[in-house]
């Protein structure tokens, strides 16, 4: 009896999750997804952050005016970011 195989072992590749729906979506899709998940975050974040700062900032004359350039830069970002424009 030979220990050693005369013929290359055949060995299945590794399955990840959800590779099989990964493969039928294009590279489009999926980057509209991922851009749609950072854009939700970037909501919550903001509200929770604006209504901790205008909460909790005893009336800081700052917090207004940065709250609104955030949102004012934010957005112009993602503007210049969906639209392609350099």
């Amino acid at each position: 009896m030979n220990a050693v195989p005369t013929a290359p072992l055949s060995i299945n590749p590794v399955q990840f999750p959800f590779s099989a729906q990964l493969s039928a979506i294009s590279s489009g899709e999926f980057i509209s997804v991922v851009l749609a998940i950072v854009f939700i975050a970037w909501v919550v974040y903001t509200l929770v952050a604006a209504y901790h700062w205008l909460r909790y900032s005893r009336g800081s004359l700052v917090a207004v005016p940065a709250l609104a350039v955030h949102v004012a830069m934010s957005g112009w970002l993602g503007i210049i970011a969906v639209s392609g424009f350099h």
